[in-house]
């Protein structure tokens, strides 16, 4: 896959959503620092009004570091080899940044007025900066983007008795980092809210335990390709992410696959199809008798789609 020059109207689309934030940050906070009370109200009920207050500052400058780390990623994503993932990144940026920044201003303008109640549809606002931040920048980013070309893999050449197979392992050490991050902290989550009987806390934090599980399910796993089809198999569990029967494929063939295609990384399920997806790289892609796809990212795709394709010569139409 190859990556085309981008324009200087593209990177100036990209970047200035979150430089535009972060300048409007600094520039708010240096103004206001001298008039803002050594205390504002920073958390508000469901009606509105502050029930919860403190100083302006630490909030700002763990705004003012968000802000500075969204601006970061969207430059490094212009940098980016897969465009697709690069605008990915670029969008989660885009709704990170201006939306905490406008955040951070709204309630020091509001502390500033001495009011303290927060109007509900500021938070409207708030959604609305960041959709237009995404808007401006993410599209410029996607449209440079090559073509993700399809490649058909040529069969193997083997005997009509020949045994055919093809295994492989791939997997994500951040699935299994995050996975057992999210355990821990579920669990620990769980166990102390129980004794204080917030049942809602409880459930979250159960909810918390079952998502890293599935991280762990999906952080390492084993592709076989032989006579029952396409199988993706949790290498730590053994308990199946994908089945693929022979009867069921229509062709199959490999391709330099894109997270941003998918809309991101793991088990992703779209109008396309069904993939699971590590990384940027080549991927095992089967089309479907009826329609859709299934894709696995994995090392020597196309070997695995070579033998996938001997298996389908012998499987009858």
């Amino acid at each position: 896959m190859t990556t085309t020059r981008t324009t200087i109207g593209t990177r100036v689309a990209v970047v200035a959503p979150n430089v535009v934030a972060l300048v409007a940050l600094a520039v708010t906070g240096a103004l206001l620092a001298p008039r803002l009370p050594a205390r504002i109200a920073t958390h508000f009920g469901a009606d509105g009004r502050a029930d919860g207050s403190g100083s302006p500052w630490p909030f700002f400058w763990v705004t003012l570091a968000v802000c500075a780390a969204s601006a970061v990623t969207v430059v490094l994503a212009l940098r980016a080899r897969d465009r697709r993932t690069g605008a990915l990144l670029v969008l989660v940026a885009a709704l990170l940044g201006p939306i905490v920044a406008a955040a951070w201003i709204v309630i020091a303008v509001l502390a500033r007025s001495g009011s303290e109640r927060f109007e509900p549809w500021w938070t409207l606002l708030f959604l609305a900066v960041g959709v237009v931040a995404a808007a401006i920048s993410v599209p410029p980013l996607w449209r440079s983007a090559a073509p993700v070309p399809a490649r058909e893999s040529r069969p193997l050449d083997v005997g009509p008795e020949a045994r055919v197979a093809w295994r492989s392992h791939v997997g994500s050490p951040w699935f299994a980092v995050l996975g057992l991050v999210l355990v821990v902290l579920g669990a620990a989550t769980a166990v102390w809210t129980a004794t204080t009987s917030a049942g809602s806390a409880v459930v979250a934090g159960a909810a918390v335990v079952v998502a890293g599980l599935a991280l762990l399910w999906l952080a390492r796993v084993e592709v076989t390709v032989d006579r029952r089809g396409l199988r993706v198999t949790s290498a730590w569990t053994r308990i199946p992410v994908m089945r693929v029967p022979l009867d069921r494929i229509d062709s199959c063939g490999w391709e330099q696959v894109s997270p941003g295609q998918w809309g991101g990384w793991g088990y992703r399920i779209s109008g396309r199809g069904i993939a699971y997806v590590t990384r940027s790289g080549p991927g095992i892609v089967v089309r479907l008798r009826g329609g859709g796809a299934r894709v696995v990212t994995v090392d020597d795709a196309e070997r695995g789609a070579a033998a996938l394709g001997a298996l389908l010569e012998r499987t009858p139409a």
